[in-house]
């Protein structure tokens, strides 16, 4: 016994005609037929005595009926409340963030979606990006932000932003008093790196190698922030996010863009390509777009 068999029957019985059950469900009036007899065979009972162009209901019939429409409003009644909960934002949601990112996004975007969707859970892990990414493939995330790219057939992305990456410095060196330095100028200047494990090491290792500056590295660490304090206190200077430079509340680092060469991260959303995009899931992307500190 299947729904639209039921849909039909009710069709039938409340027309008192085959052709006129038909239209009201958009079906053939062959097809609909059909769907009939199947019924009438797994019931083990006529349904219908059909009197030309007039069908009533047998005794049969008429049992089913209205069993069958309780059926039918209550599967519209589980369809209406699921439409709710799910503009309502029932249900639970886990995310990912790179430690690259979540300093600069996390602690606004979980603000904002648990007061849009107080009803919601919602789960934060950080961790680096392959890492994330496993998390999606084994459906222990349903969204992670991170940069790309991302080299896995079972992830799709969405790209967020292009993200340019700013030279910080202390006021100890003179790039404080540049409007802007050249990529090769790098050179000139004591080095803090974040380690290589992380994509934004990756990247700015990258950028610096395609454009032969050979980085005088004085200290290489895992931390962001480290990278943060040790420019603070002169120590060196680094290409960070611009996100950072955007939430940097203190006076003691200065930023200056790189006027030949400009390097940047995509900052995306990864989430299983053959996985269901949940409405939490959609909200909470857009959140992190629009919230994504950018000058």
């Amino acid at each position: 016994m299947e729904i639209h068999q039921l849909e039909y029957f009710v069709a039938v019985a409340e027309t008192g005609n085959f052709s006129r059950a038909a239209e009201r469900c958009q079906i053939a009036q062959p097809s609909l037929s059909q769907q009939i007899i199947k019924l009438e065979q797994e019931i083990g009972q006529p349904l219908f005595d059909r009197l030309g162009r007039k069908s009533v209901l047998t005794q049969a019939g008429k049992q089913l009926l209205p069993r069958a429409r309780a059926i039918l409003a209550e599967l519209q009644h589980i369809k209406a409340e699921m439409q709710t909960e799910d503009e309502e934002g029932h249900g639970t949601l886990t995310v990912g963030f790179i430690p690259t990112i979540a300093p600069f996004v996390l602690p606004r975007v979980i603000e904002n979606f648990s007061q849009a969707f107080p009803l919601a859970t919602l789960e934060v892990h950080e961790g680096l990006t392959e890492e994330l990414i496993q998390k999606i493939i084994a459906a222990e995330l349903d969204v992670a932000i991170t940069s790309l790219p991302i080299d896995n057939k079972l992830i799709h992305t969405d790209l967020l932003l292009t993200e340019p990456l700013w030279v910080a410095s202390s006021k100890r060196y003179d790039i404080s008093t540049r409007a802007s330095l050249r990529v090769k100028e790098l050179d000139d200047f004591p080095f803090i790196a974040l380690n290589e494990v992380h994509c934004l090491g990756e990247q700015v290792q990258s950028f610096c190698y395609q454009r032969d500056v050979v980085l005088n590295i004085v200290c290489h660490t895992s931390q962001l922030s480290t990278v943060q304090n040790c420019i603070s206190l002169g120590l060196g200077v680094s290409l960070v996010p611009e996100a950072m430079m955007v939430t940097d509340p203190s006076e003691q680092i200065v930023y200056r863009e790189i006027s030949d060469a400009v390097p940047q991260r995509r900052v995306a959303a990864a989430t299983h390509a053959r996985r269901h995009k949940s409405f939490l899931a959609k909200q909470f992307i857009e959140m992190v777009r629009a919230e994504y500190p950018r000058r």
